[in-house]
């Protein structure tokens, strides 16, 4: 069990841990005709690699849990795709990729994390970035009418 640098040899798998997640966590909840499955092609997560550093919690050094930071300011850091697999769920892995990415944040010289967009029917999602020390910061409309939030923290 560990966290570490994902990177392109790992594509198919990071796309399997959010396609998954993301289905299982949302399709419930976003209107049918909303609702995007597959999330993300291997195109498109190509050109996510292009922009953020992806982590991966492994386990037998698998990915069951992805989280990636970008940079949006010369303080500020970005967090996207934090997607823990439907099966390793409420056992502390989402704390672990986040607590690695505030760490590796540090070490960028970043005072600030946001996070986008949490969306307001995601209640475990907002629960989990509350329980980190993360505030609601900014409103954003979904093209459906709902609501969805940006979440921030200054880092210790």
């Amino acid at each position: 069990m560990s966290v570490g640098r994902a990177d392109v040899r790992d594509i198919e798998l990071v796309l399997h841990v959010i396609n998954t997640s993301n289905s299982d966590a949302y399709r419930s909840i976003i209107p049918p005709e909303q609702f995007k499955d597959p999330i993300l092609t291997i195109e498109q997560l190509h050109k996510e690699f292009e922009n953020v550093i992806f982590y991966a919690y492994r386990l037998e050094n698998k990915p069951v849990g992805i989280a990636a930071l970008g940079i949006e300011g010369d303080e500020t850091g970005i967090v996207r795709w934090v997607h823990v697999l439907p099966g390793h769920r409420r056992r502390g892995l989402g704390t672990s990729l986040m607590k690695n990415i505030e760490s590796e944040a540090k070490k960028m010289r970043l005072k600030k994390l946001r996070v986008a967009y949490v969306w307001e029917k995601a209640y475990w999602a907002k629960n989990f970035y509350t329980k980190l020390g993360y505030k609601k910061k900014e409103k954003v409309t979904l093209p459906w009418g709902d609501h969805a939030y940006i979440y921030e923290r200054t880092l210790p």
